[in-house]
């Protein structure tokens, strides 16, 4: 039975004296009253979430499956309740949080549904992460309906508070908040629910309808979303943040990793005049390249602290079978000290001298049976690649490949495997379909243990809705961005290309790279709305809410990822202090404050202060652990 007002106000009592006595604290290094008598619920012996879900709820399965894996990368301890085997909850005082993922909620019976109010008012965390409804726990949820609610469709999704680093960016001009809008966000299938007075909206409809809210209910608080998209993988990081939002106190684990990668350079350029970069700097594409573009990159990479790995690529002929020549490979020249070489080798000794040059193949055709009709063809044409890339002198064999079109197969991938052992990454898609090597983890592939999947999640050089929730996806869930670029995304526009006539594989990444014919920089008018201030808008997103994120090459990143998913992690609270316990270091990891606790930054021990992020009710400190056991103090607030 929901308690009554009056019981509500009782139990406050003990915690108003808690107040009154706190008020005899001392000031910490924040300046801030801490507590001398802190609350009980303060206390969390280890981090551990429990997700309620219905094996049964169709729905529910793919939004538990994401929990899952968001989970997971943020080494976040979990246990999952199943209500299509039971309907009694455990003993709920050891967990730090509840996470529902399923509308069959309405199981639990008042008994059952009282456990959870009675864990929330104590000061624990709940996150209804899929639409859901239970009579019993409408306070609970904060909202106002009496009646069953009915299903509603509605578009679009804004974010009104920033209660994750980087959803409400004031600094990104136009883009105040993150808003997807009914032409590129998903149609939200919602409850006609109605928040009540007091609890704070998080993010809306395109007409208004509220969508996620946040309620505060006796020492705990509630996370509710009225939506069914969080079952795809680009919602994982909004799992995450909002699960440990609920928490008095949250933890997670980073791998801290950023991967920058440039496909299709070096490779065979045109010695023609495209728009725009004809009329922005009366160049030829390969003069624009040497020029201008690479060094523009350049220059982007030394103001970020970028590593870049560029995947070459050695020709664009189409050929499937033998003989495979290298004629385009050796077509555009470069002059230097009187001499000729080609454009292609010229460029590829510049980036290794500083940058991981990794490959994208023979040619552009994507690797699999159906393309090359037998897996002999592959194996050759790849071994006259490895042949061209000693005989160029190239460096090292490569260390990573990039699948022309992001698609293979696992005749490919094994010919890869035989005819370059050398390469242990294989940078495909985050989406995608399975059965053309899209929609991978960070992994070994299903198809070649010995490949290490580092699947790409954005791409591009414009700060999209899609681009910024993806990649709110990655950093949020476990500290990763992952990211490609073209060097000509600038010539692919309506006049180079007429409708019609688009390159195979362009469907796949949305149409056009540049529908607007823009320019790279846009500076001869006055514009400077080209590609690369695009471009230099999204590493500045990065450099201004994910200061932490240090940039490593694709070689780099993975002996970085074998030892992020190496370590094992837990966290465990008491009022004053928590303790960070790993099976090795150094490692990153993250605490997010929701309660107004500080932590003391004079009183670490066995881990270095990265930086914090200041939200809206929240704090997200990052840490290396330098030991395999952290203490971290804390300061307690007077509310």
């Amino acid at each position: 039975m929901i308690k009554s007002k009056s019981a509500i106000v009782s139990r406050m009592i003990p915690v108003v004296l808690v107040l009154i006595l706190g008020a005899f604290g001392f000031l910490g290094i924040t300046g801030k009253v801490s507590f001398t008598v802190p609350p009980t619920y303060a206390s969390v012996p280890s981090q551990v979430v429990l997700i309620i879900h219905d094996s049964s709820d169709e729905g529910g399965r793919k939004v538990h499956s994401q929990i899952v894996a968001a989970l997971g990368y943020a080494k976040v301890a979990f246990e999952s309740l199943d209500l299509s085997e039971t309907t009694v909850l455990p003993a709920l005082k050891r967990y730090s949080s509840l996470a529902t993922a399923t509308e069959f909620i309405d199981k639990l019976n008042e008994t059952e549904s009282r456990k959870i109010e009675e864990f929330v008012y104590d000061g624990g965390g709940l996150a209804v992460l899929y639409r859901t409804w239970n009579t019993h726990l409408r306070d609970l949820f904060g909202v106002s309906n009496v009646a069953t609610p009915e299903f509603i469709e509605t578009r679009g999704i804004e974010f009104r508070r920033d209660y994750q680093p980087g959803i409400r960016d004031k600094e990104s001009g136009d883009r105040e908040y993150l808003a997807l809008t009914s032409q590129d966000g998903p149609q939200v299938v919602s409850l006609d629910l109605v928040p009540a007075r007091g609890v704070q909206l998080v993010a809306v409809s395109e007409s208004g309808q509220p969508l996620i809210w946040e309620n505060r209910y006796g020492n705990g608080r509630v996370l509710y979303y009225n939506v069914d998209w969080l079952a795809f993988k680009s919602a994982r990081g909004l799992i995450v943040q909002s699960i440990l939002s609920t928490q008095q106190v949250g933890a997670m684990a980073i791998a801290n990793i950023g991967v920058f990668q440039v496909d299709d350079f070096p490779s065979p350029p045109s010695t023609t005049r495209l728009e725009p970069i004809n009329t922005e700097y009366d160049l030829s594409v390969s003069d624009f390249y040497q020029q201008v573009w690479y060094p523009d990159i350049v220059s982007l990479g030394r103001k970020f602290d970028i590593e870049y790995t560029f995947f070459t690529i050695f020709n664009y002929n189409g050929l499937v079978e033998p003989p495979f020549g290298f004629e385009e490979w050796q077509h555009a020249r470069v002059r230097l000290n009187d001499q000729d070489m080609p454009f292609t080798v010229y460029a590829a000794h510049q980036i290794a001298q500083q940058y991981e040059l990794g490959l994208h193949g023979y040619n552009h055709d994507s690797l699999t049976l159906e393309g090359w009709a037998k897996p002999e063809n592959i194996l050759e044409a790849l071994l006259a690649a490895r042949e061209r890339w000693t005989e160029d002198g190239l460096g090292e064999l490569p260390f990573s490949y990039v699948p022309p079109h992001n698609i293979y197969d696992e005749a490919g991938i094994k010919a890869l495997t035989e005819t370059f052992p050398s390469i242990k990454v294989v940078a495909g898609l985050y989406y995608g379909e399975f059965e053309e090597g899209g929609l991978r983890e960070f992994e070994p592939d299903p198809w070649a243990e010995q490949i290490f999947d580092m699947p790409r999640m954005t791409y591009g050089y414009f700060p999209t809705a899609y681009n910024r929730l993806t990649m709110l996806g990655g950093l949020n869930m476990f500290g990763v961005f992952t990211h490609f670029i073209h060097p000509d995304d600038v010539f692919h526009n309506p006049e180079n290309y007429p409708p019609g006539e688009l390159p195979p594989g362009t469907e796949a990444l949305g149409g056009y790279r540049n529908p607007d014919t823009l320019p790279w920089r846009g500076d001869y008018d006055g514009g400077q709305d080209g590609f690369y201030y695009q471009l230099e808008s999204i590493l500045d997103f990065n450099q201004r809410n994910y200061p932490w994120l240090r940039y490593l090459s694709t070689r780099q990143a993975y002996y970085e990822f074998q030892r992020y998913f190496d370590i094992d992690v837990s966290f465990s609270f008491k009022p004053y202090q928590m303790t960070v316990t790993l099976s090795d270091s150094p490692a990153y990891f993250q605490v997010r404050v929701n309660d107004g606790r500080r932590i003391d930054l004079s009183e670490l021990k066995n881990c270095q202060f990265i930086s914090v992020y200041e939200g809206e009710g929240y704090d997200i400190y990052t840490f290396k652990a330098l030991e395999k056991e952290v203490l971290l103090k804390f300061i307690m607030p007077v509310k």
